[in-house]
């Protein structure tokens, strides 16, 4: 296969997306939250009739996407949850709601991703909801997931923050990602996706295989400190293991950058 290797010098904030988008930070008056009839209507428009149908397509034709361990999601029919998984595609905005969850879910995402001039908009009716910078914003980022906990609905994070593309091992990563449903008492699904190989054309990329794995629900009699802590180190470690299957086909290797000592 045609490997290629990336250098990295910090794991927690190199970026190998290749985007090359302009920041620009969210208005103050920001709304995270649209409840307007125009609004909900326009979402579920573009979000079920358009947007879902048509990557779907493009994730089984372009990444033969396919999905093991689907029926550990059986149990949240009806109830809320939050996704954890490994972040290595721009197809990852799109994932969970195409492949796994069946309900209208969101994804909380960097503000490179509504920094795109004339999308902003049309972003969030498909559910993207950037992470705020601002203390006022903050707490109504935190009421939109609660609303959407309210609602429901699947709430998309990806604890590593940046793509490594076809990247194959898991990256170090906190856990102030899961102090929301540490918060709520709301499961924590991980998932993790793996590569696989081609049968044919194997000067292409491999394909893509999503593991999911079981719920996991914090120990509500212990503090939030360590509620959090427990529920990252049980899906870092779900993510860790499958990582290492056999079939999980190296593209791009991740070597780290080595010092310049003179």
């Amino acid at each position: 296969m045609n490997k290629r290797v990336y250098e990295y010098v910090d794991p927690l904030n190199d970026d190998f997306a290749g985007t090359k988008i302009e920041h620009r930070p969210l208005p103050k008056n920001f709304r995270f939250v649209h409840k307007d009839p125009f609004s909900a209507i326009a979402s579920f428009l573009l979000y079920r009739l358009f947007a879902l149908p048509i990557l779907w397509i493009v994730g089984k034709l372009k990444f033969g996407i396919v999905v093991k361990g689907k029926k550990n999601l059986r149990s949240l029919r009806g109830k809320p949850a939050f996704f954890y998984g490994n972040h290595t595609q721009i197809a990852d905005a799109w994932l969970v709601q195409c492949f796994l969850t069946g309900k209208r879910t969101y994804i909380v995402a960097d503000q490179d991703a509504t920094s795109i001039r004339g999308i902003r908009y049309l972003l969030k009716l498909l559910g993207c909801i950037p992470v705020p910078e601002d203390v006022d914003q903050r707490k109504r980022f935190v009421a939109a997931l609660e609303h959407h906990v309210k609602m429901r609905h699947g709430i998309v994070i990806y604890p590593e923050a940046h793509i490594w593309p076809y990247c194959t091992k898991i990256r170090p990563f906190g856990d102030a990602a899961f102090t929301y449903p540490a918060e709520m008492n709301v499961a924590s699904v991980p998932f993790c996706v793996t590569y696989r190989k081609r049968l044919f054309c194997k000067k292409k990329p491999p394909l893509m295989t999503v593991h999911v794995g079981k719920p996991i629900y914090p120990n509500m009699g212990k503090s939030l400190l360590e509620r959090k802590k427990d529920l990252r180190d049980r899906v870092y470690d779900y993510m860790v293991d499958r990582s290492c299957e056999d079939e999980n086909v190296e593209w791009i290797t991740y070597v780290r950058k080595k010092e310049n000592k003179d």
